[in-house]
């Protein structure tokens, strides 16, 4: 009889320092942009302190902007935000029940 290997949790999403999903993408992408454009800042020639003072805040605000969003949200936040703003906040209802609803006489014998 073949035997199988048997991942578990193989379905499970990234999580790395309370990050999870799509979450840590989101900081991983902050990141990469924060070192791209102190990569363009130090070529074109702004002076190294601001561009280091600026990748230092930047990948700060990147990490924990999205571990408040994560906190806020939770796993699925960011995908439920565009549902619960769509939704009525309450139902109007124009037509009288009485002719929604058909009632009918009863016979009595």
């Amino acid at each position: 009889m073949k035997k199988y290997t048997i991942y578990r949790g193989i379905d499970n999403e990234i999580e790395f320092k309370g990050l999870k999903g799509w979450y840590f993408y989101y900081a991983a992408i902050g990141a990469v942009v924060t070192i791209m454009l102190t990569l363009f800042f130090h070529i074109i020639g702004i002076p190294l302190l601001i561009s280091i003072i600026f990748l230092v805040t930047g990948l700060a605000a990147s990490y924990f902007v999205t571990q408040h969003f994560n906190k806020n949200y939770g796993k699925w936040g960011f995908n439920k935000i565009p549902v619960v703003t769509m939704q009525p906040q309450y139902i109007v209802r124009r037509k009288a029940i009485r002719n929604t609803v058909k009632l009918r006489a009863v016979k009595r014998n």
